[in-house]
Order: structure tokens, then sequence, then C-alpha cells
């Protein structure tokens, strides 16, 4: 049995609250013994405004409480790559060590999961069609999309769709949808374009920033679109 924690990242614990609950239930199945962080933010908000100074505080809030873990899975690509790419830049000297030491300890759930030697031992089994969207995140920083869809691939009975411009950004992009909102709606518009013509009514993603944005445009619009992270698919695909 391993023993995680799970960071329930600020941005989903108010969004998508039961998203944790999901996660949870998915590396119980696997056989872990999970302990839940919650309640803390990575930095990410203030990092990308520029107000580092407060990016290190909070980020430091969650370190001191991930120090006590050998892993971190962690239900956001975006939240995962802050961490393990840009807190530890933060800090200077042994500290900087320090914090390094820990981010290493960080793991994106679908990577984990798709990895985790319990995962064969898994019934998991959704009769349905769902879309894929790769976020930026993952994609680029994280390099984790062949391990997402292999793991989209244990689910039996589950057609896994894939956009055409796979590779492009829904236009939400953190605090950029706030400084160019024009041109993040533009981006988000063909996003959804892309949905739509892949035919699949459900869109899952690593990432709740990017479903969050897209359902939101799809409302604003009226095309029907329902969204669901990767942890609630798997907990679907549990029964």
């Amino acid at each position: 049995m391993a023993r995680v924690a799970l960071f329930d990242p600020c941005y989903l614990g108010t969004l998508r609250p039961a998203d944790a609950s999901h996660a949870m239930r998915v590396l119980e199945a696997l056989g872990d013994e999970v302990t839940l962080i919650d309640g803390r933010c990575c930095g990410q908000p203030s990092y990308n405004s520029g107000f580092r100074p407060e990016a290190k505080r909070v980020a430091l809030s969650l370190l001191r409480e991930a120090r006590h873990h050998d892993v971190i899975v962690t239900t956001s690509g975006s939240c995962t790559s802050m961490v393990t790419h840009f807190v530890p830049g933060l800090f200077e000297g042994s500290r900087r060590d320090g914090a390094a030491r820990i981010a290493r300890r960080f793991r994106e759930f679908a990577s984990y999961v798709a990895a985790h030697p319990g995962l064969d031992s898994l019934a998991l089994m959704l009769e349905g069609t769902v879309v894929y969207h790769d976020s930026c995140h993952q994609r680029r920083e994280l390099g984790g999309t062949d391990e997402v869809l292999t793991l989209l691939g244990k689910i039996e009975l589950l057609e896994v769709r894939r956009l055409t411009y796979e590779a492009e950004c829904c236009g939400f992009g953190g605090a950029f949808t706030v400084k160019l909102p024009e041109v993040a709606a533009e981006m988000m518009t063909a996003k959804l374009d892309d949905i739509r013509a892949s035919g699949a009514k459900v869109a899952v993603s690593t990432d709740f920033s990017c479903l969050g944005h897209l359902e939101a445009g799809a409302r604003g619009t009226g095309q029907t679109l329902e969204t669901w992270t990767i942890a609630e698919l798997l907990a679907k695909a549990l029964g």
C-alpha cells in the first residue's frame, strides 16, 4: 500500500468541489492510503501576474504541508507544472534546494494513475463517447499526453475522440484570459468549434481551468457541452 497525499488545488475546491472525492475514490481503489491537502494555493495566479513575493508566500504554505509526504498527487496539470518548474525559483540558496526536493514529489493525477502498479487490477468500464482536450501544461510542460491517452484507453466501451487542433490552446491561460479577453474569447471559440466537429457532447481534460473556460463559453453560445475531469471520468468508470 502506497501512502500518498492528494493536493486539491484552491480553484478546484471552489469551482468543482466534488473532484477531490472522485480522485480519492480512484486512488483508494488502487490500494493507496490517501491524505488530503486542501485550502492551499500553488501560487500560480500571483506568479503569472508578476506578484512574486505573494506567490512565494502562498507556495511556502503548500511546501510546508507537502514536506511530510513522499508523493503528492495533484488533480491539475497547471498546478503540478507550477510547483515542479517554477516554485523552486522563488527561493534562494539552500531554501531553493529544499523547495526543489519537495517539488519533485508532486505528480499529476492522470500520469500517476497511468503508471500505478495497481491499475490493471481495476475494472474500468463506461459506455459512451468523450473528446479529449489536451491542456497546454499537460502537453508542453509535463509531457504527459501519451500517459493520459493510454490511461483513457484502459476504459472498456469508452470511445475517446481526438481534436483536429489538439495542440492549440483553449484561450484560458490563467491571467491571459483577463489581460487579453478578446484574444482569449477567439481562441475559446475556435476550440469549441473543434469540439463540436468531433460530435462528442462530453469533454474531458486533466485541467478543470480549461474545462471551466470552455463550459462557460459553450453556455454563452447555446452549445451543449458537459465537462469531466479525468478524476471524475475514472470514478464513473469504476461504477
